[in-house]
């Protein structure tokens, strides 16, 4: 008896490329609370630099948040098993907000 091949879903690759589980409530509570900060609030919606020149040669750059959340975060709920890496606080902060 031959059986038909079947077709892998449309969403199958995503699922695939998925490595984290979904983010904690300590996780999310850490980026609320480092969000709560005026100047890292403006640096993550870029606000930090509109309008301004730059210092010391350097422009920040909403990367540059990013990595200060992952750094928070991480600091935060203090689980090395799911340590955050700058990547992983821009997609947070991009799925979030």
């Amino acid at each position: 008896m031959r059986t038909q091949p079947t077709m892998p879903s449309a969403n199958q690759g995503a699922m695939d490329k998925a490595k984290r589980a979904m983010t904690t409530r300590a996780e999310r509570l850490a980026m609320l609370e480092f969000l709560r900060v005026p100047k890292h609030f403006a640096l993550m919606t870029g606000q930090a630099t509109k309008g301004k020149a730059m210092k010391g040669g350097q422009r920040l750059m909403k990367a540059h948040g990013h990595s200060l959340m992952a750094q928070y975060v991480n600091k935060i709920v203090g689980d090395g098993s799911r340590a955050w890496s700058a990547q992983d606080a821009k997609s947070r902060f991009l799925f979030f907000f």
